[in-house]
């Protein structure tokens, strides 16, 4: 929740497309001085805002649209195999077509600046990076620098893609429709019950703010002392038809055995239905990454 609470003093370049609305406290009071950012102004769908990340990052560091080829499979990296923002830029910097430009350290630096902190350099951090360079520092060191920046975690926050580093945001995404809907979903899911409207706010806001994953909320819930407390069979009947988005056939006779023996463990078979292209999908439907 470290996100919750964060005043936003900057909005970056691109405030003009989000709202900002004040967030009010349980007791019903505002408290003036959070600022949120709306990006479902920007982005209602979030597959649109991973698409215009590729092409923004296609069109500077390549100079091209972005083809079909690599939009699919860059695409389908984030939804089914946790890529990260950090990982697309060390991609396509690393990749033959783009060593092939022969940038000067002037150029490499300049790209740096536009494509992950989102403006043009100034000239005190041009003269710096580039003074780096020529001393002997490699450009991977300084890709890493670059991405190890608040402001490169502001931009992935508001294309809705997780940055890949540690940096704590300056900015705060508020919870989305969709995202209430998955925690409602989940919970109900879960527990056969509609979570209170404070709990779907929370984890709303933790999941857009990837304070949370999809897959980390399902995991708390799966093993709660509620659910613990479950025969296997219901364990197992609420995970295929949450987690793998089916009704309990096919090989759940098969699980339910080896649950019940001891081949596998709950947790064990969670991670493996978490690790599906089915509960990737089911995310994706709330506009959400597992």
């Amino acid at each position: 929740m470290r996100r919750l609470r964060k005043v936003i003093a900057v909005l970056l370049v691109a405030v003009v497309f989000f709202a900002a609305v004040p967030l009010k406290s349980n007791n019903n009071t505002v408290l003036a001085d959070v600022t949120y950012v709306d990006r479902e102004q920007k982005v209602p769908n979030f597959m649109d805002g991973i698409y215009q990340f590729l092409d923004r990052l296609y069109y500077i560091a390549l100079g091209r649209t972005t083809d079909p080829d690599g939009r699919f499979n860059w695409f389908n990296h984030i939804i089914y195999d946790g890529y990260t923002g950090a990982d697309l830029v060390r991609g396509i910097l690393f990749s033959p077509e783009f060593l092939n430009k022969n940038c000067s350290n002037e150029e490499f630096v300049s790209i740096l600046y536009q494509v992950i902190l989102d403006r043009n350099a100034d000239e005190g951090g041009m003269n710096t990076w580039t003074a780096a360079l020529r001393d002997g520092q490699s450009r991977q060191s300084v890709i890493e620098g670059f991405l190890g920046s608040v402001e490169w975690s502001n931009l992935c926050l508001i294309y809705g893609i997780p940055s890949g580093n540690n940096a704590e945001p300056s900015i705060a995404i508020l919870p989305t429709g969709r995202s209430k809907s998955f925690v409602q979903w989940l919970h109900n899911a879960v527990f056969a019950r509609m979570p209170g409207d404070d709990a779907v706010e929370i984890y709303a806001s933790q999941l857009v703010n990837f304070d949370i994953s999809c897959t980390k909320l399902a995991h708390d819930f799966f093993f709660s002392p509620e659910i613990n407390a479950l025969s296997n069979y219901d364990f197992l009947v609420r995970l295929y038809r949450c987690v793998l988005n089916r009704e309990p056939t096919g090989d759940f006779q098969g699980c339910l055995d080896m649950l019940n023996n001891g081949t596998l463990t709950r947790e064990q078979i969670f991670t493996m239905a978490a690790e599906s292209n089915d509960w990737a999908q089911t995310c994706g439907g709330f506009y959400l990454l597992r």
